[in-house]
């Protein structure tokens, strides 16, 4: 035990001794990594829209679960359509006529659901978080208004819940976190830095 104490204390005695190796090297790459961070990484945005699906009841299957069942395997079929060349042009053109230049791909638009859900969930991450919500609203628009056609339906079975909105915070990068763990692994490696050159200096 005296000399698990002993080889501690030794330890941090060196890096008490070159103490400033520990914190130049950990400010300069905390900094760095905060303007990197900043000024270098472009930062993605996020924009949700929720649309729920509801399948026809009708007088031969009127019961809840059953309706339940009709939305569900609906799905997956809308998921396809709302990231369809399709909708996603009818979207651009969309955005072009209010008079927005803004290019987007399927890259940019994501579709999921929970399992058992009815809601469809769309999201769209963009460079810009005005754009991304713009982006997220005209797909949104374009598939209320398509998806009763494309499906051949005799009324419309699914519902815009709401707008994608602005979300000024990234969702990448999150310069506060990569700071933190940056600053960790600084403390880590310069306090072995420290004891690595005490080494080599006791080896000559």
């Amino acid at each position: 035990m005296n000399e698990q104490k002993l080889s501690f204390s030794s330890f941090f005695s060196i890096v008490l001794k070159r103490l400033w190796i520990v914190i130049i090297f950990t400010i300069g790459a905390v900094a760095a990594s905060g303007y990197i961070s900043y000024q270098v990484i472009e930062p993605t945005y996020e924009s949700k829209v929720d649309i729920v699906v509801a399948g026809k009841q009708t007088a031969e299957s009127p019961i809840l679960t059953s309706h339940i069942d009709d939305s569900l395997k609906l799905i997956s079929t809308y998921q396809d359509i709302l990231i369809s060349p399709y909708i996603l042009k009818d979207a651009q053109n969309r955005l072009q006529k209010d008079g927005h230049t803004i290019s987007f791909n399927e890259k940019d638009v994501t579709v999921s659901s929970t399992q058992d859900s009815q809601v469809i969930e769309l999201r769209v991450e963009y460079s810009n978080a005005t754009e991304a919500a713009l982006i997220a609203n005209a797909i949104a628009t374009s598939f209320d208004q398509k998806v009763q056609h494309i499906m051949s339906l005799d009324e419309k079975n699914s519902k815009v819940l709401n707008k994608g909105t602005v979300n000024k915070d990234p969702i990448f990068p999150q310069p506060m976190l990569i700071m933190g763990i940056t600053l960790v692994l600084a403390l880590i490696f310069s306090m072995w830095l420290t004891f690595a050159i005490h080494r080599l200096k006791d080896q000559k």
